[in-house]
């Protein structure tokens, strides 16, 4: 019987996609991207970014992951009007129709949703959902797993002869 093998994708670092994403809204824009870090004393117009992340393992093999990128986007106080929040969601849906690349892969983005946050719903955000599957990355036992086993059982100072176990133990009756 053939055996079949199954290559499955690298392994994608959340790093690597957020670096392609703040990447393309700086190229595009032109302005400064900030981590959720910095909240005070930042220039605008301007872009945060955040990301929050699911693992759901489906097999010993492979797992599904889903990434969700919050950009947050500060309009400078002359542009906070309803045609200059437009031209960033057109744009930004424009720089994340498909998908982008990361890790030697091509991942496809699953939505791309905005709102208006803030008090005074000044404050556009935009949610990019990215879902992918991701291969488990396999760790090397501790020890080597023995190869055989002899078991000899003694009950109560019975005869051992009786007690013996002929079967044996290895990685396919386990």
């Amino acid at each position: 019987m053939q055996r079949c093998v199954s290559i499955l994708a690298n392994v994608v670092k959340q790093v690597d996609v957020l670096r392609q994403v703040i990447g393309r809204l700086s190229q595009e824009f032109g302005y400064r991207v900030y981590s959720d870090e910095v909240r005070e004393k930042f220039k605008k117009p301007c872009f945060f970014i955040a990301a929050t992340s699911k693992m759901t393992p489906k097999t010993g093999n492979w797992m599904e992951k889903e990434l969700r990128l919050a950009i947050t986007y500060y309009a400078q106080d002359a542009d906070k009007n309803e045609v200059a929040y437009m031209d960033v969601i057109d744009r930004v849906q424009l720089l994340f129709q498909i998908g982008l690349p990361a890790a030697g892969r091509y991942l496809h983005i699953e939505s791309v949703e905005d709102d208006r946050v803030g008090e005074e719903q000044d404050v556009l955000q935009i949610i990019v959902t990215i879902p992918y599957l991701e291969q488990v990355k396999k760790t090397k036992p501790a020890a080597e797993p023995m190869e055989e086993v002899h078991l000899r059982v003694r009950h109560r100072g019975k005869d051992v002869s009786v007690e013996e176990w002929d079967g044996q133990i290895d990685e396919k009756t386990v």
